[in-house]
């Protein structure tokens, strides 16, 4: 069997700001999955993941002696995809639109065709048409409708979904797939704009107001009286209350009060305090530019876009979060009237800078919540984020 490694390219990888400063692009949840999740159950087979040197002690070793296929880690499985990777010969690569999306070969050849050493010969497999490929940190919510559908389904390929208790009024049972172990009673589902995907030993509580595309993760919860509209993805053992729209919440977070988050991105181990809101469009109604840590700059333009939350970043009660707002990893964010519309990394507030050893100790009581830890791979990376930030 031959081995997929989901590779992060130096082109498009920094346009996932802020998740992707302290993660590989293969390590994000969105739609059901992450993108190494998603592989592993769509292919049937071992999936790794190769990223920057910073990064690489978080994911398991690559095989180096066997020949494998390198996908590029932003483009999503389909079966057009997997039959031109088995039809590969050593050395052919795949590209669309001038981005490398496959190579089969052995990593020191694929570090040559990464680095533009060498030049590989072009499959002739042409798969443009059927490629969905994920560009940018906003693309993870603009996409996740269409995301959701397509991993239902693929679970329903998989697995066959529980009984959903009576209790329950839903229209169209058959788009609501309930995995094993997950509570669901007095529950209000609507799947008339898409499906719901309950997942294994979440609870979703009496009250609770479901309009699908939605995905519920593993052990997640989902708050008495919560309303949460289509397109929202939430992560593993997160925590959902209040009004959610078009957001992704990853895993680990919680977001478990009243307050509204739309066209949204939350990061792993994030925190929203309780009337927490974010605007997700100007009061003129016009787009609004979506910061750009590449270029230090305001950049591409939405016309609904909330907050890009990075990973352990934390947000105090009653917040005001602006139109198309960024945060970086590990703030701890807090201020009266409306945020400034970035934060780098470790920020205190929104002019000073956490000192790191308090924020190493505030991340392990946080992580100590859900009975987990910090590692020291984990620690190093942080370093290393908070010694090239900004403030």
């Amino acid at each position: 069997m031959i081995p997929i490694v989901l590779f992060d390219h130096i082109e498009w990888r920094n346009q996932f700001y802020p998740f992707s400063v302290n993660r590989s692009v293969a390590d994000l949840r969105f739609g059901i999955f992450t993108q190494q999740e998603r592989w592993r159950k769509f292919a049937g087979q071992p999936v790794y993941i190769q990223t920057i040197e910073s990064l690489s002690n978080l994911y398991t070793s690559l095989p180096l002696n066997n020949p494998s296929w390198f996908v590029a880690a932003n483009v999503l499985p389909n079966t057009n995809l997997l039959n031109a990777l088995s039809n590969l010969q050593l050395g052919n690569v795949i590209q669309s639109n001038h981005q490398l999306i496959a190579f089969y070969g052995y990593y020191h050849d694929f570090e040559k065709v990464i680095q533009q050493k060498i030049k590989a010969p072009i499959s002739s497999y042409t798969i443009t048409n059927s490629l969905q490929i994920i560009q940018t940190s906003t693309d993870l919510f603009l996409m996740n409708a269409a995301i959701i559908a397509s991993d239902i389904a693929l679970v329903r390929s998989l697995q066959t979904t529980i009984n959903i208790d009576d209790s329950n009024r839903i229209d169209h049972v058959d788009a609501v797939f309930v995995a094993p172990g997950a509570m669901v009673k007095h529950a209000i589902i609507n799947t008339s704009e898409g499906p719901v995907y309950i997942g294994e030993n979440a609870l979703v509580m009496e009250g609770a107001l479901l309009r699908g595309p939605i995905a519920v993760g593993e052990g997640a919860v989902i708050k008495m009286g919560a309303t949460i509209y289509g397109a929202t993805t939430i992560g593993k053992r997160s925590v959902a209350g209040g009004e959610i729209k078009n957001s992704i919440i990853m895993d680990f977070s919680n977001k478990a009060h009243h307050g509204y988050l739309g066209d949204s991105v939350v990061g792993n181990w994030c925190n929203i305090g309780a009337g927490t809101s974010n605007s997700n469009i100007k009061n003129s109604g016009a787009p609004v530019a979506v910061w750009n840590d590449l270029t230090k700059s305001y950049g591409a333009t939405l016309q609904k876009c909330g907050v890009l939350m990075g990973d352990y970043t934390r947000v105090a009660i009653n917040t005001s979060i602006n139109t198309a707002s960024v945060m970086g990893i590990c703030c701890n964010v807090f201020g009266s009237g409306l945020l400034p519309r970035h934060l780098p990394h470790f920020s205190w507030g929104i002019e000073k800078k956490y000192h790191f050893l308090q924020a190493v100790h505030d991340i392990i009581q946080w992580k100590s919540f859900k009975n987990s830890t910090l590692s020291n791979h984990e620690m190093n990376v942080l370093q290393h984020i908070f010694e090239q930030s900004e403030i």
